[in-house]
């Protein structure tokens, strides 16, 4: 929980990677409101990126990059949005780098964690936990949204019974994530329609499987939230392309428009957020031909710039609002 902010600290620290164009826009409202912004990527430390700090009853000290430096306790907010993996010298071996890692995440984790002041858009304990999508679905359900009926396992022998009870039409969805290293390349691994075959094949013994009720639907829904404020876009597929089952896997053929969710989904969705501890939250919704919404998937640092620039819907501004002390 996030006491009353340190009035002396008046920095936003924007932790992502360089190229993040979703960051840009936030960043450029918060200097539009004069709010001072600290941006690093955790990726340049410790090369070019340092942290010095020390106790005496709190943390003082400070983080250092290559155009400037920020103290502790001057951080009012942070942003986690893409930071990417520390840097280690390529004379360190690859345990080495391992146990480097681990060091620096406890130690520059540990020291913005002990702010008691500061708040964070989200608090990386709370966006970890968030990720869990079984988690996500029994939130979901319990804060009053529809959701689909869904089977995790690792039994080849349970194919032909968790056919009957997810309705006949299923999808395998990855529980980690669409995208999978492959060598030099990364793979995408979208929604995927399955049968009895595929649910009983024995490579399903080599790990946890989630598959769940195709949905009928007639449009995804976007919602992005920021705070207690809910930010909705459809997200529609040309006629000449027909149903996708995923919409990441042509964003070419997609057109958005912004949408109001019905008040009792709105209401839902925000007190999940609040049951999980998110300040923000992309959350997917699939919507069936008499208007009801089932809840999919929700990304605690999902993307969302893309949304705004098709929508202009004001998200950066309603994130930067929420970073430099407003309503949340």
């Amino acid at each position: 929980m996030n006491l009353e902010a340190d009035p002396t600290a008046n920095v936003v620290l924007v932790l992502t990677e360089p190229s993040d164009k979703s960051a840009d826009l936030v960043v450029r409202e918060l200097e539009r409101r004069d709010v001072h912004v600290f941006r690093a990527d955790t990726g340049d430390f410790p090369l070019s990126l340092s942290v010095s700090a020390w106790f005496d009853g709190s943390w003082r000290g400070e983080i250092r990059g290559p155009e400037g430096a920020v103290g502790l306790r001057d951080i009012r907010s942070v942003y986690v949005r893409r930071p990417t993996a520390f840097t280690f010298p390529e004379a360190m071996n690859d345990a080495e780098q391992r146990f480097a890692a681990r060091e620096a995440r406890r130690a520059i984790g540990g020291l913005l964690m002990s702010l008691p002041w500061c708040s964070w858009v989200n608090h990386p304990s709370r966006a970890a936990d968030a990720e869990y999508k079984p988690l996500q679905l029994a939130t979901a359900a319990a804060c009053g949204l529809r959701v689909p009926r869904t089977a995790i396992t690792d039994v080849p022998g349970d194919g032909v019974v968790l056919n009957v009870r997810l309705g006949g039409s299923v999808v395998y969805k990855t529980l980690s994530g669409a995208s999978v290293p492959d060598g030099q390349r990364v793979s995408l691994i979208y929604t995927t329609p399955v049968t009895v075959s595929d649910m009983s094949d024995r490579r399903v013994a080599l790990t946890a499987h989630q598959f769940q009720e195709r949905v009928p639907k007639v449009r995804d829904v976007r919602a992005t939230v920021v705070g207690k404020r809910v930010f909705a876009a459809n997200i529609l597929a040309d006629e000449a392309v027909g149903e996708l089952l995923d919409w990441r896997a042509n964003y070419q053929a997609l057109r958005y428009e912004p949408v109001d969710l019905p008040e009792s989904v709105e209401s839902s969705l925000l007190k999940m957020t609040d049951q999980l501890g998110l300040s923000f939250a992309a959350a997917d919704f699939v919507v069936t031909s008499d208007d009801t919404h089932y809840f999919v998937d929700l990304n605690p640092s999902g993307q969302w710039g893309w949304i705004e620039e098709a929508t202009a819907l004001p998200i950066a501004e309603a994130i930067a609002v929420l970073l430099a002390g407003g309503d949340r």
